[in-house]
Protein backbone atom coordinates (compact mmCIF):
# COMPACT_ATOMS: atom_id res chain seq x y z
CA UNK A 1 0.00 0.00 0.00
CA UNK A 2 1.40 3.44 -0.76
CA UNK A 3 2.75 5.71 1.74
CA UNK A 4 1.84 8.80 -0.33
CA UNK A 5 -1.55 10.47 -0.71
CA UNK A 6 -3.08 13.15 -3.04
CA UNK A 7 -4.77 16.36 -1.18
CA UNK A 8 -4.85 19.82 -0.75
CA UNK A 9 -3.62 21.87 1.66
CA UNK A 10 -5.47 24.18 3.40
CA UNK A 11 -5.20 26.75 6.57
CA UNK A 12 -7.60 27.91 8.57
CA UNK A 13 -7.82 30.38 11.61
CA UNK A 14 -6.06 33.90 12.05
CA UNK A 15 -2.65 34.87 11.15
CA UNK A 16 -0.81 35.00 14.26
CA UNK A 17 -2.38 31.46 15.07
CA UNK A 18 -2.95 29.37 11.47
CA UNK A 19 -3.91 25.78 11.43
CA UNK A 20 -2.52 23.82 8.72
CA UNK A 21 -3.83 20.77 7.63
CA UNK A 22 -4.20 18.47 4.51
CA UNK A 23 -7.21 17.33 2.69
CA UNK A 24 -6.39 13.45 1.72
CA UNK A 25 -8.54 10.08 0.46
CA UNK A 26 -7.54 7.27 1.78
CA UNK A 27 -8.20 3.55 0.83
CA UNK A 28 -10.67 2.23 3.34
CA UNK A 29 -8.18 -0.60 4.37
CA UNK A 30 -5.04 1.29 4.38
CA UNK A 31 -6.59 3.59 6.41
CA UNK A 32 -7.53 0.76 9.19
CA UNK A 33 -4.19 -0.26 9.29
CA UNK A 34 -1.98 2.80 9.49
CA UNK A 35 -4.36 4.92 11.70
CA UNK A 36 -5.01 4.23 15.50
CA UNK A 37 -6.94 5.38 18.07
CA UNK A 38 -5.44 7.68 21.15
CA UNK A 39 -5.16 5.01 23.40
CA UNK A 40 -3.04 3.30 21.30
CA UNK A 41 -0.32 5.20 21.02
CA UNK A 42 3.41 4.13 22.33
CA UNK A 43 3.20 3.74 25.96
CA UNK A 44 6.47 5.55 25.73
CA UNK A 45 5.43 8.75 23.86
CA UNK A 46 1.70 8.84 25.39
CA UNK A 47 3.06 11.97 27.25
CA UNK A 48 0.71 14.27 24.53
CA UNK A 49 -1.88 11.88 24.03
CA UNK A 50 -2.42 10.94 27.85
CA UNK A 51 -3.11 14.66 28.85
CA UNK A 52 -6.21 15.11 26.28
CA UNK A 53 -9.63 14.26 26.55
CA UNK A 54 -10.47 11.81 24.71
CA UNK A 55 -13.60 10.28 24.52
CA UNK A 56 -13.71 6.39 25.20
CA UNK A 57 -14.03 3.65 22.70
CA UNK A 58 -17.42 1.72 23.19
CA UNK A 59 -15.88 -1.35 21.24
CA UNK A 60 -19.40 -2.88 21.22
CA UNK A 61 -20.71 0.08 19.10
CA UNK A 62 -17.98 0.01 17.19
CA UNK A 63 -18.47 -3.72 16.46
CA UNK A 64 -22.01 -4.27 16.77
CA UNK A 65 -23.53 -1.20 14.76
CA UNK A 66 -21.12 0.45 12.88
CA UNK A 67 -19.69 -2.79 11.37
CA UNK A 68 -22.62 -4.20 10.81
CA UNK A 69 -23.72 -0.87 8.93
CA UNK A 70 -20.65 -1.57 6.90
CA UNK A 71 -20.90 -5.12 6.22
CA UNK A 72 -24.69 -4.94 5.28
CA UNK A 73 -25.23 -5.76 1.51
CA UNK A 74 -28.03 -2.91 0.65
CA UNK A 75 -29.40 -3.88 -2.57
CA UNK A 76 -28.17 -0.53 -4.00
CA UNK A 77 -24.54 -0.97 -2.44
CA UNK A 78 -24.76 2.38 -0.66
CA UNK A 79 -22.48 3.38 2.09
CA UNK A 80 -20.99 6.62 3.51
CA UNK A 81 -18.58 7.40 6.41
CA UNK A 82 -17.76 11.49 6.95
CA UNK A 83 -14.73 12.47 7.02
CA UNK A 84 -11.70 11.33 9.80
CA UNK A 85 -9.91 14.04 11.40
CA UNK A 86 -6.36 12.67 12.62
CA UNK A 87 -3.38 14.10 14.23
CA UNK A 88 -0.21 13.50 14.13
CA UNK A 89 1.95 12.16 16.43
CA UNK A 90 6.27 12.11 16.90
CA UNK A 91 6.38 14.44 13.33
CA UNK A 92 4.73 15.83 10.52
CA UNK A 93 3.91 14.26 7.68
CA UNK A 94 6.07 15.69 4.35
CA UNK A 95 3.88 17.82 1.81
CA UNK A 96 4.99 17.02 -1.96
CA UNK A 97 3.78 20.16 -4.68
CA UNK A 98 2.55 19.14 -7.38
CA UNK A 99 3.14 21.54 -9.70
CA UNK A 100 0.13 22.49 -11.99
CA UNK A 101 0.82 24.77 -15.08
CA UNK A 102 -0.07 28.01 -14.53
CA UNK A 103 -0.47 29.58 -17.62
CA UNK A 104 -3.32 27.03 -18.28
CA UNK A 105 -6.69 28.42 -18.83
CA UNK A 106 -8.38 25.67 -17.20
CA UNK A 107 -6.17 27.07 -13.35
CA UNK A 108 -6.53 30.66 -14.39
CA UNK A 109 -9.50 31.18 -12.11
CA UNK A 110 -7.51 29.64 -8.70
CA UNK A 111 -4.45 30.62 -9.81
CA UNK A 112 -3.46 31.84 -6.32
CA UNK A 113 -3.99 28.49 -5.06
CA UNK A 114 -2.18 26.73 -7.62
CA UNK A 115 0.59 25.40 -4.91
CA UNK A 116 -2.25 23.77 -2.62
CA UNK A 117 -1.91 20.56 -4.57
CA UNK A 118 0.06 17.70 -3.70
CA UNK A 119 0.82 14.43 -2.24
CA UNK A 120 1.11 13.72 1.38
CA UNK A 121 3.97 11.26 2.41
CA UNK A 122 3.79 9.50 5.65
CA UNK A 123 7.15 8.77 6.30
CA UNK A 124 7.00 6.65 9.19
CA UNK A 125 8.45 8.26 11.95
CA UNK A 126 5.12 9.67 13.00
CA UNK A 127 2.12 8.16 14.03
CA UNK A 128 -1.67 9.32 13.35
CA UNK A 129 -3.84 8.68 15.95
CA UNK A 130 -8.00 10.14 15.49
CA UNK A 131 -9.70 13.24 17.03
CA UNK A 132 -12.91 12.37 15.18
CA UNK A 133 -13.98 8.93 13.80
CA UNK A 134 -12.40 6.61 16.60
CA UNK A 135 -15.59 4.57 16.68
CA UNK A 136 -15.95 4.47 12.56
CA UNK A 137 -11.68 3.27 12.69
CA UNK A 138 -12.57 0.73 15.60
CA UNK A 139 -15.38 -0.43 13.13
CA UNK A 140 -13.30 -0.97 9.57
CA UNK A 141 -10.10 -2.44 11.83
CA UNK A 142 -12.62 -4.89 13.03
CA UNK A 143 -14.12 -5.83 10.22
CA UNK A 144 -9.96 -6.34 8.56
CA UNK A 145 -8.99 -7.91 11.52
CA UNK A 146 -6.82 -5.50 12.81
CA UNK A 147 -7.49 -5.46 16.03
CA UNK A 148 -6.41 -8.70 17.69
CA UNK A 149 -8.41 -7.68 21.26
CA UNK A 150 -11.92 -7.74 19.67
CA UNK A 151 -11.57 -10.46 16.84
CA UNK A 152 -11.14 -12.70 20.65
CA UNK A 153 -14.31 -11.29 22.18
CA UNK A 154 -16.54 -11.05 18.79
CA UNK A 155 -16.82 -13.29 15.62
CA UNK A 156 -15.87 -11.05 12.82
CA UNK A 157 -18.13 -10.30 10.35
CA UNK A 158 -16.94 -10.30 6.74
CA UNK A 159 -16.55 -7.08 5.39
CA UNK A 160 -18.15 -7.25 1.48
CA UNK A 161 -14.98 -6.90 -0.80
CA UNK A 162 -15.21 -3.59 -2.41
CA UNK A 163 -14.83 -2.39 1.31
CA UNK A 164 -11.32 -2.06 1.01
CA UNK A 165 -10.73 0.16 -2.07
CA UNK A 166 -13.91 2.71 -0.81
CA UNK A 167 -12.29 6.04 -0.79
CA UNK A 168 -12.28 8.06 2.89
CA UNK A 169 -11.80 11.64 2.93
CA UNK A 170 -9.07 12.44 6.18
CA UNK A 171 -8.56 15.26 7.45
CA UNK A 172 -4.80 15.70 8.64
CA UNK A 173 -3.77 18.73 11.11
CA UNK A 174 -0.58 19.43 11.07
CA UNK A 175 2.10 20.79 13.93
CA UNK A 176 3.55 23.12 11.38
CA UNK A 177 3.47 27.05 12.36
CA UNK A 178 2.97 29.21 9.16
CA UNK A 179 3.46 32.47 11.13
CA UNK A 180 7.27 31.56 12.81
CA UNK A 181 8.27 29.07 9.71
CA UNK A 182 9.69 26.67 12.52
CA UNK A 183 9.34 23.05 11.99
CA UNK A 184 6.47 22.48 13.90
CA UNK A 185 4.83 23.56 17.28
CA UNK A 186 6.31 22.79 20.66
CA UNK A 187 4.26 20.13 23.11
CA UNK A 188 2.38 22.37 25.07
CA UNK A 189 1.14 24.61 22.21
CA UNK A 190 0.15 21.33 19.54
CA UNK A 191 -1.61 19.97 23.35
CA UNK A 192 -3.87 22.64 23.58
CA UNK A 193 -4.65 23.03 19.84
CA UNK A 194 -5.04 19.08 19.89
CA UNK A 195 -8.01 19.63 22.55
CA UNK A 196 -9.32 22.70 21.51
CA UNK A 197 -9.94 21.12 18.17
CA UNK A 198 -11.24 17.67 20.04
CA UNK A 199 -14.00 20.05 22.02
CA UNK A 200 -15.20 21.95 18.74
CA UNK A 201 -15.81 18.02 16.97
CA UNK A 202 -17.66 16.30 19.90
CA UNK A 203 -18.97 18.62 22.87
CA UNK A 204 -20.30 22.07 20.15
CA UNK A 205 -21.39 18.91 17.74
CA UNK A 206 -25.14 19.66 17.06
CA UNK A 207 -26.60 16.29 17.24
CA UNK A 208 -30.19 15.84 14.60
CA UNK A 209 -33.27 16.14 16.39
CA UNK A 210 -35.62 13.02 16.52
CA UNK A 211 -38.10 15.00 13.55
CA UNK A 212 -35.21 15.13 11.37
CA UNK A 213 -34.35 11.47 11.36
CA UNK A 214 -37.36 10.76 10.95
CA UNK A 215 -37.60 12.74 7.95
CA UNK A 216 -34.24 11.61 5.91
CA UNK A 217 -34.15 8.55 7.44
CA UNK A 218 -33.91 5.87 4.98
CA UNK A 219 -32.40 2.77 7.22
CA UNK A 220 -35.05 2.94 9.97
CA UNK A 221 -37.84 1.36 9.01
CA UNK A 222 -40.37 2.66 11.58
CA UNK A 223 -39.32 6.16 10.09
CA UNK A 224 -39.99 5.36 6.20
CA UNK A 225 -43.18 3.56 7.18
CA UNK A 226 -44.17 6.77 9.28
CA UNK A 227 -43.78 8.85 5.99
CA UNK A 228 -45.71 6.36 4.25
CA UNK A 229 -48.61 6.39 6.21
CA UNK A 230 -48.59 10.48 5.97
CA UNK A 231 -48.76 9.68 2.11
CA UNK A 232 -50.72 7.26 1.74
CA UNK A 233 -53.70 7.18 4.36
CA UNK A 234 -55.58 10.31 3.40
CA UNK A 235 -56.75 10.97 6.69
CA UNK A 236 -53.53 12.10 7.67
CA UNK A 237 -52.84 14.01 4.34
CA UNK A 238 -52.74 17.91 4.15
CA UNK A 239 -53.48 19.84 0.83
CA UNK A 240 -51.61 22.98 2.31
CA UNK A 241 -54.46 25.32 1.84
CA UNK A 242 -54.88 27.54 5.01
CA UNK A 243 -58.47 25.95 5.25
CA UNK A 244 -57.71 22.62 5.91
CA UNK A 245 -56.69 21.61 8.96
CA UNK A 246 -53.33 19.36 8.90
CA UNK A 247 -53.60 16.15 11.53
CA UNK A 248 -50.13 15.62 11.91
CA UNK A 249 -47.53 18.23 13.76
CA UNK A 250 -44.67 17.47 11.15
CA UNK A 251 -42.07 19.73 13.13
CA UNK A 252 -42.60 19.26 16.59
CA UNK A 253 -41.96 15.98 19.01
CA UNK A 254 -44.50 17.37 21.89
CA UNK A 255 -48.05 19.32 21.86
CA UNK A 256 -49.20 22.17 23.51
CA UNK A 257 -53.15 23.25 24.75
CA UNK A 258 -55.26 23.86 22.06
CA UNK A 259 -53.45 22.81 19.38
CA UNK A 260 -55.12 21.79 16.33
CA UNK A 261 -53.29 18.48 15.60
CA UNK A 262 -54.29 14.67 16.54
CA UNK A 263 -50.51 13.66 16.85
CA UNK A 264 -47.03 14.17 16.12
CA UNK A 265 -44.71 12.94 13.53
CA UNK A 266 -42.49 11.68 16.72
CA UNK A 267 -45.60 10.33 18.17
CA UNK A 268 -46.22 8.18 14.68
CA UNK A 269 -42.74 6.67 14.73
CA UNK A 270 -42.97 5.53 18.15
CA UNK A 271 -45.85 3.79 17.77
CA UNK A 272 -44.57 2.12 14.70
CA UNK A 273 -41.81 0.82 16.79
CA UNK A 274 -44.04 -0.54 19.32
CA UNK A 275 -46.19 -2.14 16.98
CA UNK A 276 -43.23 -3.68 14.86
CA UNK A 277 -41.36 -4.94 18.14
CA UNK A 278 -44.29 -6.56 19.06
CA UNK A 279 -45.81 -8.59 15.91
CA UNK A 280 -42.46 -9.30 14.28
CA UNK A 281 -40.59 -10.06 17.56
CA UNK A 282 -38.00 -7.28 16.05
CA UNK A 283 -35.16 -5.62 18.36
CA UNK A 284 -33.93 -2.15 18.90
CA UNK A 285 -31.05 -3.02 16.61
CA UNK A 286 -33.06 -3.60 13.42
CA UNK A 287 -34.10 -0.42 12.90
CA UNK A 288 -30.40 0.73 12.22
CA UNK A 289 -29.98 -1.11 8.99
CA UNK A 290 -32.28 -1.27 6.31
CA UNK A 291 -34.06 -4.37 5.44
CA UNK A 292 -35.15 -5.61 2.27
CA UNK A 293 -38.00 -3.96 0.07
CA UNK A 294 -39.92 -6.81 0.69
CA UNK A 295 -39.53 -6.71 4.15
CA UNK A 296 -40.39 -3.16 3.97
CA UNK A 297 -43.57 -3.77 2.33
CA UNK A 298 -44.67 -6.42 3.90
CA UNK A 299 -44.65 -4.46 7.78
CA UNK A 300 -45.81 -1.78 6.00
CA UNK A 301 -49.50 -2.91 5.01
CA UNK A 302 -49.53 -4.19 8.50
CA UNK A 303 -49.08 -1.02 10.65
CA UNK A 304 -51.04 0.66 8.11
CA UNK A 305 -54.16 -1.68 8.50
CA UNK A 306 -53.78 -0.74 12.10
CA UNK A 307 -53.12 2.73 11.91
CA UNK A 308 -56.42 3.10 9.40
CA UNK A 309 -58.68 0.74 12.17
CA UNK A 310 -57.15 3.16 15.04
CA UNK A 311 -59.02 5.76 13.04
CA UNK A 312 -62.30 4.59 12.08
CA UNK A 313 -62.43 2.97 15.65
CA UNK A 314 -61.62 5.76 18.35
CA UNK A 315 -64.44 8.13 19.23
CA UNK A 316 -62.99 11.72 18.21
CA UNK A 317 -60.06 11.02 15.95
CA UNK A 318 -61.75 11.58 12.62
CA UNK A 319 -64.32 14.06 13.38
CA UNK A 320 -64.27 16.51 16.59
CA UNK A 321 -62.83 19.75 16.56
CA UNK A 322 -59.17 18.85 17.67
CA UNK A 323 -57.99 21.69 19.55
CA UNK A 324 -60.83 21.21 22.28
CA UNK A 325 -59.34 18.17 23.04
CA UNK A 326 -56.41 19.52 24.98
CA UNK A 327 -57.71 21.56 27.22
CA UNK A 328 -56.13 21.41 31.07
CA UNK A 329 -59.09 22.95 32.69
CA UNK A 330 -60.99 21.31 35.31
CA UNK A 331 -64.50 19.80 34.63
CA UNK A 332 -66.44 22.63 36.79
CA UNK A 333 -64.44 25.08 35.33
CA UNK A 334 -64.87 24.60 31.69
CA UNK A 335 -67.73 26.19 29.36
CA UNK A 336 -70.30 24.66 26.73
CA UNK A 337 -68.10 24.71 24.08
CA UNK A 338 -67.90 20.95 24.17
CA UNK A 339 -63.88 21.09 25.57
CA UNK A 340 -62.06 18.26 27.21
CA UNK A 341 -59.24 16.72 28.38
CA UNK A 342 -59.14 13.68 26.42
CA UNK A 343 -56.32 11.58 26.96
CA UNK A 344 -56.19 9.86 23.71
CA UNK A 345 -55.53 13.57 21.79
CA UNK A 346 -51.80 13.48 23.62
CA UNK A 347 -49.04 11.91 22.67
CA UNK A 348 -48.56 10.28 26.29
CA UNK A 349 -51.94 8.25 25.70
CA UNK A 350 -51.63 7.74 22.08
CA UNK A 351 -48.11 5.82 23.10
CA UNK A 352 -49.61 4.39 26.05
CA UNK A 353 -52.14 2.76 23.85
CA UNK A 354 -49.69 1.24 21.77
CA UNK A 355 -48.28 0.01 24.57
CA UNK A 356 -51.11 -1.86 25.90
CA UNK A 357 -52.22 -3.13 22.04
CA UNK A 358 -48.74 -4.35 21.84
CA UNK A 359 -49.18 -6.56 25.23
CA UNK A 360 -52.35 -7.73 24.13
CA UNK A 361 -50.93 -9.11 20.44
CA UNK A 362 -48.03 -10.39 22.11
CA UNK A 363 -50.78 -12.28 24.22
CA UNK A 364 -52.69 -13.36 21.39
CA UNK A 365 -49.36 -14.45 19.42
CA UNK A 366 -48.73 -17.04 22.06
CA UNK A 367 -51.92 -19.03 21.83
CA UNK A 368 -52.56 -18.42 18.20
CA UNK A 369 -48.92 -18.56 17.00
CA UNK A 370 -49.39 -15.21 14.30
CA UNK A 371 -50.34 -12.04 14.21
CA UNK A 372 -54.01 -11.08 12.71
CA UNK A 373 -55.82 -7.79 12.94
CA UNK A 374 -58.47 -9.13 14.67
CA UNK A 375 -56.25 -9.32 17.84
CA UNK A 376 -56.14 -5.44 17.30
CA UNK A 377 -59.93 -5.17 17.35
CA UNK A 378 -60.41 -8.07 20.19
CA UNK A 379 -58.24 -4.86 22.38
CA UNK A 380 -60.44 -2.26 21.08
CA UNK A 381 -63.62 -3.86 21.71
CA UNK A 382 -64.50 -1.51 24.68
CA UNK A 383 -62.01 1.47 23.80
CA UNK A 384 -64.66 4.05 23.65
CA UNK A 385 -66.44 2.80 26.67
CA UNK A 386 -63.36 4.56 28.76
CA UNK A 387 -64.00 8.07 30.61
CA UNK A 388 -60.28 9.83 28.58
CA UNK A 389 -60.98 12.84 30.73
CA UNK A 390 -57.97 13.19 32.19
CA UNK A 391 -60.10 14.94 35.11
CA UNK A 392 -61.48 11.64 35.76
CA UNK A 393 -60.33 8.74 37.92
CA UNK A 394 -58.67 6.82 35.59
CA UNK A 395 -55.88 9.48 34.87
CA UNK A 396 -56.42 12.52 37.34
CA UNK A 397 -53.46 12.71 39.61
CA UNK A 398 -52.26 9.18 37.78
CA UNK A 399 -51.47 10.82 34.19
CA UNK A 400 -52.50 14.13 35.24
CA UNK A 401 -51.43 16.33 38.21
CA UNK A 402 -51.82 20.14 39.82
CA UNK A 403 -48.94 22.08 40.14
CA UNK A 404 -48.09 25.82 41.50
CA UNK A 405 -47.53 27.92 39.30
CA UNK A 406 -45.03 29.30 41.38
CA UNK A 407 -43.49 26.41 42.23
CA UNK A 408 -43.65 23.84 39.30
CA UNK A 409 -40.85 22.23 39.49
CA UNK A 410 -40.64 21.24 43.84
CA UNK A 411 -38.68 18.24 44.03
CA UNK A 412 -40.51 17.20 47.09
CA UNK A 413 -44.10 17.57 45.74
CA UNK A 414 -45.15 20.49 48.50
CA UNK A 415 -45.79 23.45 46.33
CA UNK A 416 -46.47 27.12 47.93
CA UNK A 417 -49.33 28.83 48.62
CA UNK A 418 -50.33 30.20 45.31
CA UNK A 419 -54.17 30.51 44.50
CA UNK A 420 -53.23 30.15 40.83
CA UNK A 421 -52.21 26.42 39.64
CA UNK A 422 -51.44 24.85 36.47
CA UNK A 423 -51.80 20.94 35.54
CA UNK A 424 -49.35 19.26 33.90
CA UNK A 425 -48.73 15.51 32.18
CA UNK A 426 -46.30 13.15 33.70
CA UNK A 427 -43.46 13.41 31.46
CA UNK A 428 -41.06 10.41 32.24
CA UNK A 429 -40.11 7.64 30.14
CA UNK A 430 -42.17 5.48 32.33
CA UNK A 431 -45.70 7.67 31.62
CA UNK A 432 -46.99 5.55 28.95
CA UNK A 433 -46.41 2.31 30.78
CA UNK A 434 -48.49 3.99 33.20
CA UNK A 435 -51.19 4.64 30.70
CA UNK A 436 -51.09 0.96 29.22
CA UNK A 437 -51.24 -0.79 32.73
CA UNK A 438 -54.23 1.55 33.52
CA UNK A 439 -56.04 0.55 30.21
CA UNK A 440 -55.23 -3.22 30.74
CA UNK A 441 -56.52 -2.97 34.36
CA UNK A 442 -59.73 -1.22 32.99
CA UNK A 443 -60.47 -4.34 30.65
CA UNK A 444 -59.91 -6.82 33.19
CA UNK A 445 -56.45 -8.06 31.75
CA UNK A 446 -54.88 -8.43 34.71
CA UNK A 447 -55.80 -7.71 38.40
CA UNK A 448 -58.56 -10.25 38.20
CA UNK A 449 -58.69 -11.07 41.52
CA UNK A 450 -59.42 -8.56 44.75
CA UNK A 451 -55.92 -8.80 45.83
CA UNK A 452 -54.27 -8.07 42.82
CA UNK A 453 -56.67 -5.36 42.31
CA UNK A 454 -55.83 -4.36 45.52
CA UNK A 455 -52.15 -4.44 45.15
CA UNK A 456 -52.81 -2.23 42.16
CA UNK A 457 -54.84 0.23 43.97
CA UNK A 458 -51.36 0.93 46.43
CA UNK A 459 -48.95 1.33 43.06
CA UNK A 460 -51.63 3.49 41.47
CA UNK A 461 -52.73 5.61 45.06
CA UNK A 462 -48.20 6.02 45.60
CA UNK A 463 -48.08 8.21 42.64
CA UNK A 464 -51.50 10.52 43.93
CA UNK A 465 -50.41 10.88 46.69
CA UNK A 466 -46.43 12.09 45.58
CA UNK A 467 -48.53 15.55 44.67
CA UNK A 468 -50.85 15.88 47.44
CA UNK A 469 -53.93 14.14 47.03
CA UNK A 470 -56.10 14.21 50.22
CA UNK A 471 -57.13 10.84 51.27
CA UNK A 472 -60.94 11.41 50.37
CA UNK A 473 -59.79 12.76 46.74
CA UNK A 474 -58.24 9.42 46.30
CA UNK A 475 -60.98 7.40 47.59
CA UNK A 476 -63.42 9.34 45.56
CA UNK A 477 -60.89 8.82 41.85
CA UNK A 478 -60.70 5.05 42.79
CA UNK A 479 -64.37 4.43 43.03
CA UNK A 480 -64.50 6.69 39.83
CA UNK A 481 -62.06 3.72 38.25
CA UNK A 482 -63.80 0.63 39.16
CA UNK A 483 -66.77 1.80 37.81
CA UNK A 484 -65.05 2.56 34.68
CA UNK A 485 -63.99 -1.39 34.98
CA UNK A 486 -67.25 -2.67 35.90
CA UNK A 487 -68.98 -1.08 33.02
CA UNK A 488 -66.37 -3.09 30.69
CA UNK A 489 -66.08 -6.17 32.03
CA UNK A 490 -69.52 -6.52 34.22
CA UNK A 491 -67.47 -6.71 37.55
Amino acid sequence: MSDMYPGIKAVMGEEDSQIVYYMIKMQAKDLAMKMVTSTEVDREQSKLVDKMVQRAIRANRATGAIARYLATSHENGERFMGSFVVATFGGSPRWIEVPLDKKAPEYQFFASDIGDFGLLKFDGDQQYFVLDGQHRLTGLRYLFGQDPELAKTKMPIKPPPALANDELSVLVISDEDPTQKTKGLDENAFRKRLRRIFTVLNRHAKQTTLVENISMDEDDIAAVHTRRLLNEIPFFQWSGNKEDTPVVDIEKAQMKEGTSYLTTIATIYEINKILIKAIYDEKDSFFDFAPSENTVDEYFETIKEIWELLIKTIDGWADADRGKMRNHTPIEDRGTDGSMDHLLFWPVGQLGLANYLAGIIQKEMKEEASYNINMVKKALKNINKINWDLFAGPWYGYTLHKVSKSDKQNRVGKYKSDPEVAYKLFGGGSSPMFVADMIDFLNGGFAADKKQSELYRDEWEGKLRIYGNTPELIDKLWKETLAVRKKITGS
